[in-house]
């Protein structure tokens, strides 16, 4: 991020518009504070229809054979962990987990960093296969690995009896870049400040951020329901969370399903395949949540138009910004020449 100026030479317009943001941060909570509420109220509604679709449309003869004491574990497990997720639908839970994806992003970067100083620096060479470097010239050697594998394909593991495994807060970006965001990302501890950033470039990393973590509580919650309903027998198999990320980032071509359900083929099934090729599993999306609850849909719209608000005075931000940092850098251009160059003759 670019430092911040002295205060004592930031102009007049900066301060401005950082004390316009920081006047209207307590309606934009507002409205943040709303529409998590309405989600909370609708969200097990939403679980409830895409479950019921999937035990009575998808496997009805599944669910009729499972006994009474089964099924009512099934609803128990449910439910418990709709509220488990409905707890920390609030803006500080939401800013918690944005801190933590924002650290979990740095680390990543940090990490191919220097994967790629170590290429390219003159580092050994990778050690050969055991036996590789005894045969001699022109062998070929048969190795015992598989060709390929694909670890993505949906399987059908018997999960314990005490729950699904906690399940790591690793998310790929799922809401769109900002078109006024920095290319570079803020610190981690841009959530960890309590209040909402006053600088509006920063608070549209706030509110990026904060949709990356809704969206990944929901990703979540929707794994753990999936586990459940592979428990009960309603699922043919359990889509990994890297299925999911890339269904809700729009990387694979799913086929049409219900609100909240992700229906798709596995990759080499023929277009004549048995049915068995096609799974169904629960994938919670906040567009379809929006688009069956009206209440969202208003909450979303006052979220839009402020951010939007937001925005332009980021714009005019960043372009103040660039102007004072070329008169600083001019001044002290000017400076240098005074004081550092040589003296001639």
């Amino acid at each position: 991020m670019i430092p911040a100026a002295d205060p004592a030479l930031r102009p007049d317009p900066l301060e401005a518009i950082e004390q316009r943001v920081r006047s209207s941060n307590p309606l934009l909570y507002r409205h943040l504070a709303l529409y998590l509420q309405v989600l909370r109220e609708v969200l097990p509604g939403r679980v409830d229809q895409a479950c019921f679709h999937l035990a009575t449309q998808v496997h009805p003869q599944r669910y009729l054979l499972l006994p009474l004491d089964r099924r009512e574990r099934l609803h128990e497990r449910l439910h418990l962990l709709v509220q488990r997720c409905l707890s920390l639908l609030t803006v500080e839970q939401l800013a918690a987990l944005a801190a933590l994806l924002a650290r979990e992003r740095m680390a990543r970067r940090e990490q191919l960093l220097a994967r790629a100083v170590a290429l390219a620096s003159d580092s050994p060479a990778e050690p050969e296969e055991p036996g590789q470097a005894d045969l001699p010239p022109g062998s070929v050697q048969i190795q015992a690995q598989p060709a390929f594998s694909l670890p993505w394909l949906p399987t059908s593991p018997s999960p314990p009896e005490s729950g699904p495994e906690p399940m790591p807060e690793a998310a790929e970006d799922t809401a769109e870049p900002d078109d006024e965001a920095e290319e570079d990302q803020p610190p981690f501890s841009l959530w960890q400040q309590g209040d909402l950033p006053r600088d509006p470039v920063l608070l549209l990393h706030w509110l990026q951020g904060l949709e990356q973590a809704l969206a990944q509580r929901l990703r979540n919650l929707s794994h753990a329901l999936n586990v459940e309903l592979l428990r009960g027998g309603l699922s043919d198999g359990l889509p990994p969370l890297s299925l999911l990320d890339a269904a809700l980032a729009g990387q694979i071509e799913s086929l049409s399903a219900p609100p909240n359900l992700l229906r798709w083929r596995l990759p080499f099934a023929a277009p004549a395949a048995p049915a068995s090729f096609e799974t169904v599993a629960v994938l919670l999306r906040v567009s379809d949540i929006e688009l069956e609850e009206p209440r969202l849909r208003t909450c979303r719209r006052r979220w839009r138009q402020h951010r939007q608000e937001v925005r332009t005075m980021a714009r005019e931000y960043r372009l103040l910004q660039r102007r004072h940092q070329a008169r600083e850098a001019e001044r002290l251009w000017l400076q240098d020449i005074r004081h550092l160059r040589p003296r001639r003759g």
